[in-house]
């Protein structure tokens, strides 16, 4: 569920933004980086909202791995990282790192409160999961509901244009 995902992206990144301590200032930049990495994992699914875009991607990924599987690992995660801190060690690019890891371990965390779990340690075919809630059930509409309203409360009202 894109939609989801990226709000629990969102919401998370402004969670570890205002609790953080040393995490930057929320900016347009950052919000926007971890909603593209709350989207990233499912680059393994060609029906995605990112796979269909970047379907020369998303289809050999598909066949070779499937669905839930090196995207959806730490391993994963660690070579975003580390490839993107090789290629802008010290750009500004580099500013984008947090926030898009932030998105990105919210879809892991997402996807393990699901009955099918997520592959944490892949290649190992263990699953960590806690089967909170079925994809697009009312469990998962509460879940980003509390996430929503965490953020929104951390962030105050101002960043809310209200206050």
């Amino acid at each position: 569920m894109a939609a989801s995902h990226m709000a629990l992206g969102g919401a998370a990144w402004v969670v570890v933004t205002k609790l953080g301590g040393a995490a930057p200032e929320l900016s347009a930049a950052g919000m926007g980086m971890a909603v593209l990495g709350a989207l990233l994992p499912d680059i393994d699914h060609p029906g995605s909202a990112v796979g269909r875009r970047l379907w020369m991607i998303s289809r050999p990924l598909s066949m070779l791995i499937g669905h839930r599987g090196l995207t959806h690992s730490l391993l994963a995660v660690l070579a975003g990282v580390a490839a993107l801190v090789l290629v802008a060690p010290s750009s500004d690019l580099a500013v984008f790192v947090a926030p898009l890891a932030v998105g990105y371990l919210s879809h892991l965390a997402a996807d393990a409160l699901t009955p099918s779990g997520v592959p944490l340690l892949w290649p190992a075919k263990r699953r960590f999961g806690i089967a909170l809630c079925s994809t697009g059930g009312p469990a998962e509409m509460l879940t980003v509901a509390a996430w929503l309203a965490l953020a929104a409360w951390l962030a105050g009202p101002e960043a809310l244009g209200i206050g």
